[in-house]
């Protein structure tokens, strides 16, 4: 009996394990089964995860790349990302100045010498836009005379009359990101070679073309710079009949020997092509901006200058850094010869001395500024319309200003000059003065409000 008992007991045990045995087994597959799905699923979600982060990998690049062209940094280094992805920037400039212009000039008994106080404002709007990496345009009006391509300003007074507004820029510059060493003008645009305003009237804008090529060089050495400038400018253009151009180029260095010392030295050469359209002008009218000071000559009825023109120019300009940031001073030296000229009256010189800058509210600036320009240096119609004359004048001009506003100068501008020789032909004298006569010094002083956006 026990021992039937006790295999009953012992065929029971093994029927137990068995199942036990079997149960275990099919949960243990099971829960491989699960691990290799959980397995799949974590691999599918890895996927997905990548898939996300190249996208937005790829929405970052664009989006350094637009902000990249929108910046002078540009040029460093190029972006891999499509021109067509790279959204068009503009920004607005403007300017504002209202001046009180007082003229003054006389001598014993001449009641007739000019004396004259008038209000004048300048208003300038434009836009600049980077249309893709390395390209700009710039457009903007401006008022001023149709008639007087040296001045943007509008005299107060003329019955209240409306003021005429009209294109004073319109260009595009190309600065490609693999040659940064090169950028090309075209267009109405601000001058882009160092110049003064011996050779060209400062509200003047030149027409035409303008080709750049500029090297920095090792910082290890003196000559930190290079440039090389070609210049095609379209001054006269005519439907019937040879247009007046001018064709020339500069050259120029940057040398640093000191770190406070900076030294720019440029030669320019500008050989004037038919430039009688720009005498006709004067004398009919039609060009208001500077009067005739050029000796001429009449040839069959028409008027042509008696010298052709091809100015040799050069400039050496230092600025030296005192210690004191806002009070940097610069001098340039300036000597120009016209090559063609029929006389001895050919050449011209000026001196410059600049003490302070334009940049941070509190900025002082102080200026003196002397020329010294024979009868048939230059041309007298592209001259300086705020001097006394274009040529044939020794002329000065002093300056001082104060940022009042990081938007805001106040300016305080006084020239003063006279003509050099009145015995000369198209002199201009005081009226009623006779040749011979020394010419009384004439003042100009102006005071500026200048805002600037």
């Amino acid at each position: 009996m026990t021992l039937r008992v006790s295999l009953i007991i012992l065929l029971c045990l093994s029927i137990s394990s068995r199942l036990f045995a079997q149960a275990a087994d099919v949960d243990i597959r099971s829960l491989i089964t699960s691990i290799e799905e959980e397995k799949q699923h974590i691999a599918e979600l890895q996927l997905e995860l990548e898939r996300h982060n190249a996208v937005l990998t790829e929405i970052s690049k664009r989006l350094e790349a637009i902000t990249n062209a929108t910046t002078p940094e540009a040029a460093a280094a190029p972006v891999a990302v499509p021109e067509k992805s790279v959204s068009p920037r503009f920004d607005v400039y403007g300017e504002s100045v209202m001046r009180l212009d007082n003229l003054r000039q006389s001598y014993v008994d001449c009641p007739s010498c000019p004396m004259r106080t008038r209000g004048r404002f300048r208003v300038r709007l434009g836009a600049e836009g980077r249309l893709a990496p390395g390209l700009r345009a710039v457009a903007g009006i401006s008022v001023g005379e149709l008639n007087d391509p040296n001045t943007t300003y509008q005299t107060l007074g003329d019955n209240f009359s409306r003021k005429v507004a009209t294109w004073d820029r319109a260009y595009i510059a190309y600065n490609p990101a693999p040659a940064k060493w090169m950028e090309v003008t075209a267009g109405k645009f601000p001058f882009t070679w160092l110049r003064s305003s011996m050779t060209f009237d400062v509200d003047l804008f030149p027409e035409g073309l303008s080709e750049r090529f500029s090297f920095d060089l090792n910082k290890g050495t003196a000559v930190k710079n290079i440039s090389l400038q070609g210049l095609q400018l379209v001054a006269n253009e005519k439907a019937a009949g040879p247009d007046t151009l001018i064709i020339g180029g500069q050259a120029s260095v940057r040398v640093s020997p000191a770190r406070r010392l900076s030294t720019t030295a440029a030669f320019t050469e500008l050989d004037f092509r038919r430039p009688e359209g720009l005498l006709r002008n004067q004398l009919t009218g039609a060009n208001v901006g500077s009067r005739n000071t050029n000796e001429i000559i009449l040839r069959g009825g028409e008027a042509f200058y008696a010298s052709a023109f091809r100015y040799a120019n050069a400039i050496v300009e230092t600025t030296i850094q005192t210690g004191i940031e806002s009070l940097p001073i610069t001098t340039a030296l300036e000597y120009q010869r016209n090559l063609r000229a029929a006389s001895s009256y050919d050449s011209a010189r000026s001196f410059r001395i600049d003490v302070g800058r334009h940049q941070q509210k509190g900025d002082w600036n102080f200026s003196w500024h002397v020329f010294r320009v024979e009868q048939d240096a230059i041309v007298s119609a592209l001259g300086e319309s705020d001097w006394h004359a274009p040529s044939n004048v020794i002329q000065h001009r002093y300056s001082i200003s104060r940022m009042l506003h990081p938007n805001v100068i106040a300016v305080f501008t006084w020239y003063r000059g006279r003509t050099l020789d009145s015995r000369l032909p198209n002199a201009f004298l005081a009226p009623g003065l006779s040749p011979g006569r020394r010419d009384p010094w004439a003042s100009r002083m102006y005071f500026d409000a200048i805002y600037r956006f």
